[in-house]
């Protein structure tokens, strides 16, 4: 949960998941990296909400849980998320073409970031 003045401003989802691994190896890739997702309440957009619960979020995922890699995605039209990755470090890794229906009923194109434990700066 994103909080500001004991108001709920917003959330952010975290998702344990298996790294890709060849069978041989298959055990030691199991919840090693994360899938971020965030919201925001759009009266409380644009003010660094988003980027300081994940900086926090990120931060604990490395340095607590001892995950190796995080990623996330958005539509590539959503500059602004795509914006709060960068300015975490994360690197843009893919942008797919009409990856995603948007609530509009358009297919849309999607970008995903992601970050390794070595590059995070906190």
């Amino acid at each position: 949960m994103i909080e500001r003045e004991d108001q709920l401003i917003g959330d952010v989802m975290l998702r344990i998941e298996d790294g890709w691994a060849q069978a041989e190896v298959a055990e030691q890739g199991r919840g090693v990296q994360a899938e971020l997702g965030w919201t925001l309440d759009p009266a409380h957009q644009g003010r660094g909400y988003a980027t300081e619960a994940l900086r926090a979020v990120i931060g604990a995922c490395f340095t607590q849980l001892g995950l190796r890699r995080v990623h996330a995605g958005c539509f590539a039209a959503n500059e602004p998320s795509w914006r709060v990755m960068e300015r975490l470090g994360m690197r843009r890794e893919e942008h797919s073409r009409k990856t995603g229906l948007h609530r509009s009923g358009e297919w849309m194109d999607g970008m995903n970031y992601g970050l390794l434990a070595e590059e995070w700066r906190g």
